[in-house]
Order: structure tokens, then C-alpha cells, then sequence
């Protein structure tokens, strides 16, 4: 289990608690080397199961929030999170899209938006962070139809 990030003690034990928490995960990670996908020590996880939130959060990444840009870390401190707890840890997105499959379980109208945006292929991952969910094999939207009330065709 991920440890949480305990807001009490702040961001310097969320940071230790993160590079404890990533370099579990790499002790279970499958080496893949140079040049192969995903980079050595980022766990590849067979299917990892997300929430989408109604601003198109996934995991803790957030909107335009400078956790969701960083690269090659495996688990990434949320430190001023838009909704409660504000301190958090999270997947980073370089570990999201190392799953060999993503599915992303999402329901109830007001995540609609959400939904469309995450499913737009124009969509950029800073103001939707589901589009940077992507399974190496396989990405499934579970919705229900409230949810993909806003989806054509």
C-alpha cells in the first residue's frame, strides 16, 4: 500500500515518504533497460484501475499542477491539492503510462466533460490529466451513461 501523506508533517516527509514508497516499487519492477518502454525501475503494473475526477484528474494529478509534468519519477508529491488533503501522493504519470493495460472507471453527469475530454484525441494532458492515462496494450473507459452523456456517435 502507498503510504500517505501525512499534511502534519509536511512536504519534506511526503518527499522521504515518496522516494520510500518508489523504491519499494522498483524493487518489484520489471527491468526493461535502455531504450525499452517503460524506463528501468518504473513498475509496470498489469491493469491499474483509476478514478476520473470531474476536472479530469486522475490518480493526484492535477490540472496545470506542476506534479503531472514531471518526468521519470515513479511516485510524485501533491502538495497544494485543489481538493482536501491538499498534501498527497500519487503515481506519476511516467508510472500511469507503464500499465500494460489503464482502465478508468467513471460515473455520474457532472464528470461528463471529463469523459469527452479525456476521449478527444486533440485533448492536451495538462488541462485533462486522463489523457495521460494510456495502457502500452490497452486504455478501457467503463462510463456509465450519464458520464457519456456529452460523447458523439
Amino acid at each position: 500500500p502507498m503510504p500517505a501523506a501525512d499534511a502534519g508533517a509536511g512536504p519534506e516527509a511526503a518527499v522521504d515518504a515518496a522516494a520510500r514508497y518508489a523504491a519499494e516499487l522498483a524493487e518489484h519492477a520489471d527491468d526493461l533497460g535502455p531504450g525499452g518502454e517503460p524506463a528501468p525501475g518504473v513498475p509496470v503494473f498489469d491493469v491499474l484501475l483509476l478514478g476520473v475526477g470531474p476536472d479530469g484528474h486522475v490518480a493526484s494529478l492535477f490540472p496545470g499542477r506542476p506534479a503531472l509534468g514531471l518526468r521519470g519519477a515513479t511516485v510524485v508529491v501533491e502538495e497544494d491539492a485543489p481538493k482536501p488533503p491538499p498534501l498527497r501522493l500519487s503515481l506519476g504519470a511516467d508510472a500511469l503510462r507503464a500499465a500494460s493495460e489503464v482502465w478508468l472507471v467513471v460515473s455520474g453527469e457532472d464528470k461528463a466533460t471529463a469523459v469527452a475530454r479525456g476521449l478527444d484525441p486533440e485533448e492536451d494532458a495538462v488541462r485533462t490529466p486522463a489523457v495521460a492515462a494510456r495502457g502500452r496494450r490497452a486504455t478501457r473507459w467503463l462510463v456509465d451513461r450519464a458520464a457519456a452523456s456529452q460523447l458523439r456517435g
